[in-house]
């Protein structure tokens, strides 16, 4: 297609551009029955981690908040001796110095916004409150399984976001211990490799 003049340019250029502009008219308009406005969606992805702490199936029952990352766990009335009654979902296992009450908890570390997909956790004991009486381990935890102020130790590596991980924790009375209330806190660290 050629064109002779200039002005059969310009006209079919105009028409082009009218027809143009009804069609993909934005903003407010006169003599059209249509518009459209833009919205511009910004966001700035932050990363996000936290460690949520759980009751296992026949384990006692851990109480507390994953929004706030406390929990706790009432192991109820012990003794050195481990007799008595016991609280419902806690196995005592008593040795020749003392008992050891213990449960099994599952750890599931939860994370977005990494470009690695695995977690490790460590865990060590706050220094206040009655360390002597905390311990942590595998299902093979012992009245030796005890927990570390100053040095965390490795739980689990190369755990993805939601899997689970179950441990033990308990409290270990020796026979000698005191009578009265104890508490002692552990601290797990989850860390996104």
């Amino acid at each position: 297609m050629t064109f002779r003049s200039p002005l059969s340019l310009a006209l079919l250029l105009a028409a082009l551009f009218a027809f143009c502009g009804s069609a993909y008219a934005q903003g407010p308009v006169t003599n059209a029955s249509s518009t459209s406005s833009e919205l511009e969606l910004t966001a700035t992805v932050q990363t996000a981690v936290q460690l949520n702490i759980s009751t296992v199936l026949g384990g006692a029952t851990v109480s507390g908040s994953t929004s706030t990352g406390l929990f706790a766990i009432n192991f109820g009335n012990v003794n050195g001796l481990g007799v008595g009654s016991v609280a419902t979902g806690v196995t005592v296992v008593a040795d020749p110095s003392g008992a050891l009450y213990k449960t099994p908890i599952n750890l599931s570390p939860v994370y977005s916004g990494f470009t690695d997909e695995t977690a490790s956790i460590e865990v060590e004991q706050d220094a206040a409150g009655d360390t002597q009486v905390a311990r942590e381990g595998n299902s093979s935890i012992s009245a030796s399984s005890t927990v570390s102020t100053s040095t965390p130790a490795s739980v689990a590596t190369g755990k993805a976001s939601g899997s689970s991980v179950e441990r033990y924790v308990g409290i270990y009375v020796a026979r000698a211990e005191a009578a009265g209330a104890k508490s002692a806190t552990l601290i797990y660290t989850v860390t996104v490799d």
